[in-house]
């Protein structure tokens, strides 16, 4: 199976619609010149006020489609390619999003300052205005459309100092994304309501309205519409096999037999346990099985306060399974000659994609185990099995105790070179990092580089 070229459009795609507005903008009621300059001379209040609004028009569509990336919607795959570059997009997005609906205010304001001690009074009432705004949600005083704005901008900066700055527990840091949603709704009133260009053009009315609705479907999709619409599906645990002192491998059955994921190998869902106090909140997670197992697996290692527990899991509690998602799959790439690399509990996607493997294939893969030593290489024994029995592929561990940090250099030599292979890679941030950049060195193509980070989500 060969990923679609539309995979190749995604971030094109989001461009292009979070600058539609500014060229809507840009050439309506009159001349983009006439916005900066008044009788033929640059006008500095004139340009605070354009260069304020342009930012607002695109710092608000980046808003919009970002609640879309963040929406976890299977179709989007096909056009960024996966869903870590979903991950990746929204990240992004979001970033450039917060800077400039931060810097849209500071433009706006910036026009008063020329008009000193009362050109300030004059921001701070246009800016602040009336409280009561807040209370009343009153959008049809022009008066409150300010305040709606500030509030939205605070909303979203304590939601990035909660996300980069306070380390929370996943089900508070997956609460303060209601924020977003809270910030999107006093953006959308600040956008709609304040007399501005939005308000007097409407093809540039009409097309902010409609990335704002779309926004607003993106949260409630999620949120109220999630259990409607959202598939999901039952499993019950067969076993938690201890694999090692840190790594168990959950198998589980689907409950019933006509409804059940169909993946490709080494893709990952997001799961919960509803019966398990304390771990009902979706988490993702590699799929450990082959497609063509009766059952699905998952690997897990304790690494914190939920993974840690997953070991106390029994045989007939349910699981809940949203998914697949990924394209981090040797059958998604036309190239056969590939290299896999594993770190840790970064094994688990690999395992998936080797139990799949037959030896009709003709697929040439060099396996690469990265673990600390021999103790800590999970599945080993059956990776052995596997390159018994397939001769196409090569298991080559790497006991970092014995032979240092894994290198591309290392690669390059033991796979008699690495250009012109699909490079695959699943491990810790900071060794998946690592490698990209020396195999970068080695002037590997980033589209032959491929990862899922689920630190990103």
């Amino acid at each position: 199976m060969k990923l679609a070229y539309s995979s190749k459009i995604g971030w094109p795609l989001i461009l292009l619609l979070s600058f539609v507005p500014l060229l809507i903008w840009m050439v309506t009621p009159y001349s983009l010149d006439k916005r900066f300059m008044r009788g033929g001379e640059f006008n500095y209040v004139l340009s605070m006020q354009a260069m304020g609004q342009a930012l607002g028009l695109v710092g608000m569509a980046m808003f919009a489609l970002n609640l879309v990336l963040g929406a976890r919607l299977k179709w989007l795959e096909s056009i960024f390619g996966g869903m870590n570059k979903i991950y990746i997009a929204h990240h992004i997005l979001g970033g450039l999003s917060f800077i400039l609906l931060l810097l849209h205010p500071l433009f706006l304001v910036a026009q008063y300052l020329k008009a000193g001690a009362a050109g300030m009074q004059n921001a701070f009432v246009q800016f602040v205005a009336n409280p009561g705004c807040i209370a009343d949600i009153a959008v049809t005083n022009p008066d409150c459309a300010p305040v709606f704005g500030v509030v939205s901008l605070l909303l979203m900066i304590l939601f990035l100092v909660l996300t980069f700055f306070v380390k929370l527990p996943y089900n508070f840091w997956k609460l303060t994304h209601k924020f977003l949603g809270v910030s999107f709704f006093f953006a959308a009133l600040h956008v709609l309501f304040i007399p501005s260009d939005v308000a007097t053009i409407l093809v540039l009315k009409i097309y902010m309205t409609l990335l704002i609705a779309i926004g607003f479907l993106a949260v409630i999709y999620r949120t109220i519409l999630g259990a409607f619409f959202v598939q999901r599906i039952e499993y019950v645990i067969d076993e938690v096999k201890k694999v090692n002192a840190t790594i168990v491998e959950i198998i589980m059955h689907a409950k019933d037999t006509r409804r059940f994921i169909s993946y490709q190998p080494g893709q990952f869902i997001f799961i919960g346990f509803p019966d398990s106090p304390g771990l009902e909140e979706v988490h993702p997670f590699s799929l450990s099985s082959a497609p063509n197992a009766s059952t699905i697996s998952i690997g897990v290692k304790g690494l914190g306060d939920y993974t840690n527990h997953l070991s106390d899991l029994k045989a007939g509690d349910r699981a809940v399974v949203e998914g697949p998602f990924g394209r981090t799959s040797y059958v998604y790439y036309p190239e056969k000659n590939q290299i896999w690399i594993a770190g840790g509990i970064g094994i688990t996607p690999f395992l998936g994609m080797a139990r799949s493997l037959s030896v009709s294939d003709s697929y040439k893969i060099d396996l690469y185990y990265s673990a600390a030593t021999a103790e800590d290489a999970a599945f080993d024994a059956e990776f052995q099995e596997i390159a018994t029995r397939n001769p196409n592929f090569r298991l080559i561990p790497w006991y970092g105790k014995e032979k240092g940090f894994l290198s591309a250099d290392a690669i390059a030599k033991e796979s008699d070179g690495v250009l012109g292979k699909e490079i695959f890679i699943c491990g810790p941030p900071g060794m998946m990092h690592a490698l990209k950049e020396q195999f970068s060195k080695w002037k590997v193509p980033v589209a032959r580089l491929h990862s899922e980070e689920f630190s990103l989500s």
